[in-house]
């Protein structure tokens, strides 16, 4: 008595049994590894405000404690405070977001209401520093930068 097929065994030809009968050939897209990724650096971690995946390094992590009686969403610059925590872009836009959406409280699983307002302190400073960057001393918009080599003659 033999069993009857419970998955569609391959092929030789690399076809699967239904693909057989039918005459279909899909092309199956490669597998990637992360290793094969070049933006790749390092672990992934997807931002709270806006929801998209980025690499650890270029986001920022959050965690809950208790600051003054009540819980608090604090920044943890190095990423070595215990706990769960809530990562987040270095863009001003991502933390409204977060703030508003209430991502915080659900990405650290909190019981009850937690207070965001290191949050939005820490969102300012990366506006002013934004800023610093893009402006020179004066206050002036920086020139972009050009992609020609200046040949001297």
């Amino acid at each position: 008595m033999t069993r009857p097929a419970t998955r569609s065994a391959p092929e030789p030809d690399g076809a699967t049994l239904a693909e057989a009968s039918t005459g279909a050939t899909a092309a199956l897209p490669e597998r990637t590894t992360p290793l094969d990724d070049p933006t790749s650096a390092g672990p992934v971690r997807t931002c709270v405000g806006c929801r998209r995946p980025a690499p650890r390094s270029v986001l920022a992590r959050f965690v809950l404690a208790e600051v003054e009686g009540g819980p608090q969403v604090v920044p943890d610059p190095g990423a070595r405070l215990p706990g769960r925590g809530a990562w987040l872009h270095r863009d001003p836009g991502c933390a409204g977001l977060a703030v508003r959406r209430k991502a915080f409280a659900r990405a650290l699983r909190a019981t009850g209401p937690v207070g965001t307002d290191l949050v939005t302190a820490t969102a300012r400073t990366w506006a002013v520093e934004q800023v610093r960057t893009e402006h020179d001393d004066k206050g002036r918009p920086r020139p972009a930068p050009r992609d020609r080599k200046r040949v001297d003659e």
